[in-house]
């Protein structure tokens, strides 16, 4: 299949339905013809900018998502600030990518965290809604930066992913091809951070299609506004983190949405019987389980999820099969394949991998491998391919320790443990390395403590002694971050 061009079809999308929504927004809505009035205003600017790398306050309203497309198609690149990051992070993101120039809609709070020589201009200053004309079919320089997404570090310094217009049109290009029945009349989900890659398919998918995007804002409870959007609004298309899906769990009974045609579960292992229970709510909906990472530019692997006979590891739903153009291979620790059914590391080749982390060659070289003459990147992720070719998740690299010598998967304790209340539960088991070489595992519960005796009890039953949680910790509320996932590291601060 021709590669397809996600810019172009965006503009397209606009100007064949300048009329239709685009964006709804805190319950206004915006045409296609009014967003791109605003980027029309917002791209003289930008383009007369000397630097490549644009800065972007991240905020719920529409001048920021302008601002995105202003930058995209003026050929620079965007790199996402959040006005509730800690300064020192968003200023060792500016130094970092060079930035001289921050976009803002109406909340310049990044401000006080940015070093002096950087200018913060308000957009709502730059619209100029009469202007006729616009570059909107210049030529794309494919190797250049669409967008630089900074992740955490183990050092505690964000890692910059750039993904080219290379990277984000393959990945479009193959997202396209899964055949999503999707076009102008749809209604879809925003509900990530913009400084999360997901982020990324969730605003500019839609606007390929001259559909219409229903945004999240940061200081609105996301579960609430995700299950008042759907009802309401009747979305069609939803892709949410299982976390929040987790949290919507006890409405369950209450919750139908006849019209959503597709559930995306994405951003962390997906749990089957969480879902499954949810299929009462969507009677109407394709489940699909979309895994990638941000190296990777956003989704690399698709597993369609069935009604009956769901492929799981420990509770953890299979992600199924590459991408068209990216190949993967599961390998040992010493960098060979293993044989199917056998463990070890998933690497991603293809055209959809970024080149390397933003100006950090050591970091890059730990996490790509030759192998056959192709460049891998290594996910750090656990998995095993079953006989149909199907890629089964088995946790992170990292969620593996060794207590008193046993190799123990974190993951095969927490699915034990949700097994053991009747409703879905949050179930972390965090592990914290002692002095002498040992390993004390805490496991966080999201119930009522009343239940800790009882939960030992069937914990021993099912587990070897070695695998039994040193203290069981019972949370109302579990800390979650800007990807919706589980902070695992807030929880570390809890032991």
């Amino acid at each position: 299949m021709k590669k397809m061009d996600m810019l172009k079809d965006i503009v397209r999308a606009y100007k064949n339905y300048p009329d239709y929504v685009a964006f709804v927004i805190d319950d206004t809505s915006y045409t296609y013809q009014e967003v791109f009035a605003r980027v029309r205003g917002i791209m003289p600017f930008v383009q007369d900018c000397p630097e490549d790398i644009i800065g972007i306050i991240a905020e719920d309203c529409i001048e920021t998502y302008a601002s995105i497309l202003a930058v995209l198609l003026s050929g620079k690149t965007y790199v996402i600030l959040h006005p509730n990051y800690p300064d020192s992070r968003n200023r060792n993101i500016a130094e970092a990518t060079g930035m001289k120039q921050v976009l803002y809609g109406h909340d310049s709070r990044t401000r006080q965290g940015l070093p002096t020589e950087i200018t913060c201009i308000s957009t709502v200053k730059l619209r100029d809604e009469d202007r006729e004309h616009a570059a909107w079919e210049q030529v794309q320089d494919e190797n250049r930066n669409a967008y630089i997404i900074f992740t955490s570090g183990s050092t505690g310094v964000p890692k910059g992913v750039p993904i080219s217009r290379k990277n984000l049109n393959a990945f479009y290009t193959a997202y396209h091809q899964l055949g999503w029945q999707l076009g102008p009349t749809d209604r879809m989900l925003q509900m990530f951070e913009l400084t999360f890659d997901v982020s990324v398919v969730s605003t500019l998918y839609p606007l390929t299609l001259g559909a219409s995007v229903y945004t999240v804002g940061t200081n609105q409870l996301k579960y609430m506004k995700v299950y008042e959007l759907m009802e309401d609004e009747e979305l069609t298309f939803a892709a949410m983190p299982p976390s929040l899906l987790q949290f919507l769990s006890p409405y369950f009974d209450e919750i139908h949405v006849p019209k959503l045609k597709y559930l995306i579960v994405t951003a962390e292992a997906a749990n089957a019987d969480l879902l499954q229970r949810f299929r009462g709510c969507a009677p109407n909906a394709e489940f699909v389980n979309l895994y990638g990472p941000t190296e990777a530019t956003i989704y690399c692997t698709a597993y369609r999820i069935p009604p009956e006979n769901c492929k799981q590891h420990n509770g953890m739903i299979a992600i199924g099969r590459p991408f068209s153009g990216l190949e993967t291979i599961i390998m040992d620790e010493k960098g060979m394949p293993v044989a199917e059914g056998e463990q070890g590391e998933l690497w991603v080749s293809g055209e959809q991998v970024m080149r390397g982390y933003w100006q950090d060659e050591d970091k890059s070289r730990q996490v790509f491998a030759r192998f056959n003459g192709k460049e891998y990147y290594k996910t750090g992720d656990l998995c095993s391919v079953d006989s149909d070719g199907d890629i089964i998740y088995r946790g992170r690299k990292d969620y593996q320790v060794k207590v008193q010598g046993f190799r123990v998967e974190l993951s095969e304790i927490e699915y034990r443990t949700k097994k053991f209340f009747p409703n879905e539960t949050h179930a972390v088991v965090i592990p914290k390395k002692e002095d002498d070489g040992g390993c004390q595992l805490h496991l966080f519960v999201g119930t009522d403590s009343h239940e800790r005796e009882a939960l030992l009890h069937y914990l021993k039953e099912h587990l070897p002694v070695y695998m039994l949680p040193t203290e069981i910790h019972f949370l109302e509320e579990f800390p979650l971050n800007t990807s919706g996932k589980i902070d695992r590291k807030a929880l570390t601060t809890l032991i």
